[in-house]
């Protein structure tokens, strides 16, 4: 059981970072008002996403508005949750992802092994701001 948020997000990052489709990354992205957890820029077989994770022990549903605010900025918008509220996801919120499409949910065990318990579709059009462009650019 993780006591704090942020050793949810070393735990994840720690096994999430070494995927080769990572790009660039960044922590604390003013991409929007109030801010993204995490935001990063992926490519996969030839197509970019960036896709940003909002990481959350409680209040969920916190969550899934963070990540819906995100949405205009990235491709995928993830919801980032200890694994021991997948039931929570699975009987309170299928519904609500299924219509929101985007939005996706990866489960987090204290090993800092992952697992996506919600997968989302990629949209293709989103906005740029200079946070987004930052992040991008960085290191060209």
């Amino acid at each position: 059981m993780f006591l704090y948020e942020k050793d949810l997000k070393q735990a994840f990052w720690k096994h999430y970072k070494d995927r080769k489709s990572v790009l660039r990354y960044q922590f604390e992205c003013d991409a929007r008002e109030g801010g993204i957890d995490l935001l990063t820029v992926e490519e996969y077989g030839g197509e970019y996403e960036i896709c940003s994770f909002e990481f959350k022990l409680s209040k969920i549903k916190v969550a899934f508005a963070q990540a819906e605010a995100n949405l205009p900025f990235v491709s995928k918008s993830f919801v980032v949750i200890p694994a021991e509220k997948q039931e929570l996801i699975q009987n309170k919120y299928q519904a609500w992802l299924k219509r929101k499409r985007y939005i996706g949910v990866i489960g987090v065990e204290e090993s800092g092994r992952w697992k996506m318990l919600y997968q989302p579709f990629a949209q293709r059009r989103v906005v740029m701001n200079q946070a987004v462009l930052r992040l991008i650019f960085r290191g060209m």
